[in-house]
């Protein structure tokens, strides 16, 4: 089959799709990305390339206004250009999917334009959450907000006017949604929430980690970490005395915030651990200079860091976290943007990791990090959590939803091809 890709022009969202793409290809699936000319896809998309004079936006200002997607102004420059881009998809991509022959879509849970487009062409369409899942039910309070589960009537209000107030910020987005589809006469889709596939759902958290749910679809599937073939690297085993070593990272977008680093360092000083802080190219020299750790690169092997860390410090950012806990590190979560204090929220719950604001002094980081690397509940909740990683699926088990869904829904359509070529296993 060919699968087109619609992903956000993130890295911690291409990340995952390449890898998923990746897994398809092993199957015998060609795998197309869908982008602008400006992002260079992975040798393992065949590209479907936008005009990029029919766009309004660009992946280098969509980047630069997420690094500061504060509210309210920032957060609404971000939802125009979201919106921006979901138009420009759909206005080009019927034409594009056509004259590549595509059979079937993947789709980004943050951007609409895959599941438009598909409906429009009558193509089955899988949604993919390489970030924290946008599902909502009463109970779960939205990603964006760093709010604890409860189980009451309280919080069910709490959480609605929450979801209101995102709603009110992010409605630019969910107009270009009901537009196309009300051009293309498809029912039921007025927001990005309602382009989630029926098909399948599919999110890189695993079930442990997540608040607990009570209204999702069995088409909604946590596979964990979608990485290559390989398994997380063992840790490496420690002799006793030595030196306890932290990993810092802030991520790609929130990898310029040189006071909060530097804050990061001196904790790390004070409990008399070594720091190794990987930037992202997020720092001048002279700024990566001015921050008192063991190591400060732009770029790290950050599988093998961990392999040999006792902790870490980090964001929230999904992709970080989940790596960390497969190798059963526990967390110091400071959220900055986007899903983060949710990741936080749910950090704290599962026992993992603590969590502290962004305005933190240096001694609130120094205590909750001294916490962390002294109470061994916390390693050991985050190794239970490893075990629970281990056994999720990710990028195959993957794959083999993708592919399932698909084949069911084509063969429903009468598609012969599929018929012949659906697997026994292919029941969701």
């Amino acid at each position: 089959m060919r699968i087109a890709f619609f992903i956000q022009p993130l890295q911690g969202h291409l990340g995952p799709a390449t890898h998923l793409a990746a897994a398809l290809v092993a199957r015998g699936h060609e795998c197309f990305l869908v982008h602008h000319p400006d992002i260079v896809p992975d040798d393992v998309f065949r590209s479907i390339a936008i005009d990029s004079t029919e766009a309004n936006w660009t992946p280098a200002g969509y980047i630069r206004h997420a690094r500061s997607s504060g509210l309210p102004f920032g957060v609404l420059r971000l939802v125009r250009d979201m919106a921006a881009m979901t138009d420009t998809l759909c206005r080009l991509g019927p034409d594009l999917l056509r004259a590549h022959g595509i059979d079937a879509v993947v789709s980004d849970q943050l951007e609409p334009a895959g599941a438009l487009v598909a409906g429009h062409l009558q193509l089955p369409f899988i949604t993919l959450a390489a970030a924290h899942p946008i599902n909502r039910e009463p109970l779960v309070p939205l990603p964006v907000l760093d709010w604890p589960y409860e189980d009451s009537d309280k919080a069910i209000e709490r959480n609605r006017v929450g979801a209101w107030i995102a709603d009110k910020l992010t409605a630019g987005h969910d107009q270009v949604v009901r537009a196309w589809a009300e051009r293309w006469n498809l029912p039921g889709r007025s927001n990005v929430v309602d382009c989630l596939s029926p098909l399948a759902d599919i999110t890189q958290l695993v079930r442990q980690l997540d608040f607990p749910r009570r209204a999702l679809p069995p088409t909604f599937h946590y596979v964990g970490p979608i990485r290559g073939g390989r398994p997380p690297q063992k840790r490496v085993k420690k002799a006793p005395g030595t030196q306890p070593l932290v990993f810092a990272s802030l991520g790609t977008l929130q990898n310029h915030r040189l006071r909060l680093f530097q804050r990061i360092a001196k904790a790390c000083r004070a409990n008399g651990v070594r720091l190794i802080l990987s930037h992202a190219n997020g720092l001048s020299p002279r700024q990566a200079a001015s921050i008192d750790a063991d190591e400060v690169v732009p770029w790290v092997d950050q599988e093998q860091i961990l392999s040999q860390a006792d902790a870490v410090i980090t964001h929230g950012g999904l992709n970080t976290v989940l790596d960390a806990l497969a190798v059963g590190l526990p967390i110091l979560c400071i959220p900055l943007a986007f899903e983060q204090p949710g990741v936080g929220a749910r950090l704290e719950r599962a026992g993992v990791g603590k969590v502290l604001r962004a305005s933190a002094s240096t001694n609130h980081v120094a205590s909750a990090l001294g916490e962390l690397l002294t109470d061994p509940r916390y390693r050991t909740a985050a190794e239970t959590m490893a075990a629970h990683i281990r056994l999720s699926g990710g990028a195959a088990k993957a794959a083999g939803i993708v592919e399932c869904a698909i084949m069911d829904a084509r063969s429903r359509h009468g598609h012969d091809d599929a018929i012949k070529q659906a697997s026994p296993a292919c029941s969701l």
